[in-house]
C-alpha cells in the first residue's frame, strides 16, 4: 500500500529528548528509533541505549521498550519509524571468526554469502518485529532495514575473497549460465581497464565485469529477502524501506564496488515501500542545491516513494562525538541566515519530488536556535497543504543514467571517473535555473509525457546493444530533440568494444576531446568529453538553444511545476523570474513585500542567501 502522504519526521542517534519534545510541540508526530547492536564507521556505539541482541538467541527488548518510552514520555501521539540493526554485533564477529568473516559494516557480502549469519541474522529480525509489534501495537508507521557500512547497504571490502563469496559467486555464474572461473577476479583485475577512461572490455575483463555485477546482485537479492521475510511479520498497511540505490552520488571506491547498482531490482521488489538517502555532499553550500543520490524518476515509475534525510550542518550542529572525535570534513552553514536558506531548500527538494524526510539532528545541537524550529513550524504547515507522493518537477530536462554502462567503470584507482562521471554533472545541472527529472535507462519505454523533454542527457552510456540502440531510435532520437552524450557513448555492445559505433550513433568519434554539437536527422546531438566540462552556463546555453524555458538570467537552483517554484540564490537585489504562463503568484516561504510582478514576469528582492517557495494562481 503506498503512502498517500509522505512522512516528515525527526530523527537523532542520540535521546535529544528536549529537541524532540520541540519538533512534537511544532506539529511532528513521526520520529526515528533506531535500536542498534553496532558501532559506526569510527567505532563508536550508534545507540545511547543498550544493545539488545546479546548472544545467539539472547535478546534483552527491555532496552528497545525503553527507548519507546522514553520516546513517549515527552511525544505521547508519536508514530515511530523504527531502524532495524542487521549489521553483525561484535561477539557475532568473534563468535563465527574461526570459520567465516561476518563483520557486515566491514564487508557486506562476505557476510550475506555466509550461512550461517543469514540464519542468525533472520532470527534476531524476526524476534524484534514480533515483540515490538505485541509491546506497541499500531505505534509503528515504519520500518527501515539497516545494514553494510553506516546501514547503508555499502560493501567497502572492495571485493576480497573469502571461501564463501567465492562459492557463491562461482554458484551465481552456473545459474547464469556463465563462465565459471576457478575463483574471483584479483584486485589488479578488478581495478584494470583501456583508455583515457580507463573502462572495462567486455572482451579482456569478463570476470571482473561478472564478479562486480555478483557483488551488487547479491546485495540486491538480500534487501529483497530480509524484506519479504520483514513482511511477514508487519501489518501490511506499515511501511517498509531501506537505504539504497546512490548511483547519482557515489565515486571512487563505491561507485560500482559499493554495490548500489542493482537497485532498478530492490525498487521493483513488492515488499518495499520507500528508499532512503542523505542529501548530495558536495553541492551543500550557499548557491548549491544538493540533491538526492537516487534517480527519483526511477521511483516514480515504480511505484515507490523516496526518504530525503536531510543532515545537512546548521551553525550550531554538534560534529563532536567524544573528546577525542569530531567530523571535522564535514562543512557547516554559517549563521541562521545560512541554515534557514538551506533547509527550505532542502525541504523544497522534498516537496517538489513528492519525497519523505526527516530532520536528522545526528548529534544533537542541529535545530538550537528557536528560529530555526520556527522555521520547520512553518515548513509543517506548507507540508500539510502541499505535499503529495504524486507530485514532481514539470521538467523539460531529464537525466538518464545506466546502472549496466557504470559497471563498466573502475572506480578503484584513485584517478577514476567515478569521482566525476554522476555527482559533477549533477552539481552542474542544479544551476541549470530550470527544472529536471532523473531516471534509468529501462525506464524509457514507460516514462508518461517523454515529447515534454527537450533536452536529454544520457550520461555515460558506454553499452549500447542493438535492443538498445532500437529503443533510443524509437522513443528518444526524433522530435527536434537534443540528446547530450559523455565520456564514450555506445563504446561495447555488451559482448565486444565498440569504439567505431560512437560515431554512428552520436555522430562524433571516439576520442573527441571538445565539447560539439550536431544537426542529426530529426534531432541534435551534443557531446562532452568529461563531466567537468559541463560548465552550468554551458549546460544553460545548450538547453535555452534546445528550447527549455529557463526562469532566471542568473545560474541557480530552481523548482518547478506549475503550481509552486522554488528559487534559492546567493545573487542580492531585484531579479526577474520568467513564468511559462500568466499566473498570480503569493509567498508561501519568503517575503511579500520583496515580491512585484507585471504580467508573467515576477521581481524579487533577493536578500541572499534566501530560498523562496512561491504558490500561483
Amino acid at each position: 500500500m503506498r503512502l498517500t502522504k509522505p512522512f516528515f519526521a525527526y530523527r537523532s542517534f542520540n535521546k535529544e529528548t528536549a529537541t524532540t519534545k520541540r519538533f512534537y510541540d511544532a506539529g511532528v508526530r513521526q520520529f526515528c528509533l533506531f535500536p542498534a547492536n553496532t558501532v559506526n564507521s569510527l567505532g563508536q556505539y550508534y545507540s545511547e541505549y543498550p544493545p539488545n541482541w546479546l548472544y545467539f538467541d539472547v535478546y534483552e527488548f527491555e532496552h528497545v521498550d525503553r527507548q519507546f518510552n522514553d520516546l513517549l514520555a515527552v511525544a505521547p501521539e508519536a508514530q515511530v519509524i523504527m531502524m532495524i540493526d542487521l549489521n553483525s554485533p561484535y561477539w557475532l564477529v568473534r563468535s563465527l571468526a574461526c570459520s567465516y568473516n561476518v563483520d557486515s559494516m566491514g564487508g557486506l557480502v562476505n557476510a550475506l554469502t555466509c550461512q550461517r549469519w543469514r540464519d542468525e541474522t533472520l532470527k534476531y529480525m524476526q524476534a524484534l518485529l514480533s515483540h515490538v509489534e505485541e509491546a506497541f501495537p499500531g505505534r509503528v508507521c515504519g520500518y527501515v532495514l539497516a545494514c553494510g557500512q553506516t546501514d547503508e547497504w555499502f560493501d567497502i571490502c572492495h571485493g576480497n575473497e573469502t571461501d564463501t563469496k567465492r562459492e557463491a559467486y562461482r554458484k551465481w555464474c552456473q545459474e547464469k549460465g556463465l563462465t565459471v572461473y576457478a575463483s574471483i577476479p584479483t584486485y589488479a583485475e578488478r581495478a584494470r581497464g583501456d583508455g583515457d577512461y580507463q573502462l572495462r572490455s567486455p572482451e579482456k575483463d569478463q570476470n571482473a565485469l561478472q564478479y562486480v555485477r555478483f557483488l551488487s546482485d547479491c546485495v540486491a537479492e538480500s534487501i529483497c529477502f530480509f524484506a519479504k521475510e520483514a513482511r511477514k511479520s508487519i501489518p501490511d498497511s506499515t511501511k517498509l524501506g531501506c537505504f539504497f540505490g546512490y548511483i547519482l552520488e557515489l565515486r571512487w571506491a563505491t561507485l560500482v564496488q559499493g554495490a548500489h547498482l542493482a537497485y532498478e531490482k530492490v525498487f521493483s521488489s513488492p515488499d518495499l515501500d520507500f528508499f532512503i538517502s542523505p542529501g548530495d555532499y558536495s553541492d551543500r553550500p550557499m548557491g548549491g542545491a544538493s540533491g538526492y543520490m537516487s534517480p527519483n524518476g526511477t521511483l516514480h515509475q515504480k511505484d515507490k516513494n523516496f526518504f530525503y534525510e536531510i543532515d545537512h550542518r546548521t551553525h550550531t550542529a554538534n560534529m563532536k562525538m567524544t573528546k577525542n572525535i569530531s567530523l571535522t570534513w564535514m562543512d557547516a552553514w554559517k549563521n541562521v541566515k545560512e541554515d534557514i536558506a538551506g533547509l527550505r531548500r532542502e525541504f523544497c527538494l522534498a516537496l517538489f519530488h513528492g519525497a519523505s524526510l526527516w530532520w536528522f539532528d545526528m548529534w544533537g545541537k542541529f535545530y538550537e536556535p528557536p528560529e530555526l524550529l520556527q522555521e520547520i513550524q512553518s515548513m509543517k504547515e506548507v507540508y500539510e497543504q502541499y505535499a503529495d507522493v504524486n507530485r514532481q518537477p514539470d521538467a523539460e530536462v531529464a537525466v538518464i543514467v545506466d546502472p549496466e554502462s557504470t559497471f563498466y567503470i573502475t572506480d578503484l584507482p584513485d584517478d577514476t571517473i567515478a569521482t566525476h562521471v554522476y555527482r559533477t554533472l549533477m552539481d552542474n545541472l542544479n544551476k541549470l535555473g530550470a527544472p529536471f527529472r532523473t531516471y534509468s535507462f529501462n525506464d524509457i519505454p514507460t516514462i508518461t509525457n517523454l515529447d515534454k523533454f527537450k533536452l536529454v542527457i544520457l550520461p555515460a552510456l558506454f553499452q549500447v546493444t542493438p535492443e538498445r540502440k532500437a529503443m533510443l531510435g524509437k522513443y528518444l532520437l526524433k522530435d527536434n530533440r537534443t540528446i547530450l552524450w559523455t565520456y564514450a557513448a555506445g563504446i561495447n555492445d555488451g559482448i565486444k568494444d565498440t569504439p567505431d559505433a560512437m560515431k554512428e550513433l552520436t555522430g562524433f568519434p571516439y576520442g573527441t576531446t571538445e565539447c560539439t554539437e550536431k544537426e542529426m536527422a530529426g534531432w541534435k546531438s551534443a557531446f562532452a568529453p568529461t563531466s567537468q566540462a559541463l560548465a552550468p552556463e554551458h549546460l544553460r546555453k545548450l538547453a535555452a538553444t534546445a528550447g527549455v524555458h529557463l526562469f532566471m538570467e542568473a545560474p541557480c537552483p530552481i523548482w518547478d511545476d506549475g503550481k509552486l517554484m522554488m528559487v534559492h540564490t546567493t545573487k542580492p537585489g531585484p531579479q526577474k523570474i520568467t513564468l511559462k504562463t500568466n499566473a498570480t503568484a503569493k509567498i508561501l516561504l519568503g517575503r511579500q513585500d520583496a515580491l512585484t510582478q507585471e504580467g508573467n514576469t515576477l521581481f524579487y528582492d533577493f536578500n541572499p542567501p534566501e530560498t523562496i517557495l512561491l504558490e500561483f494562481s
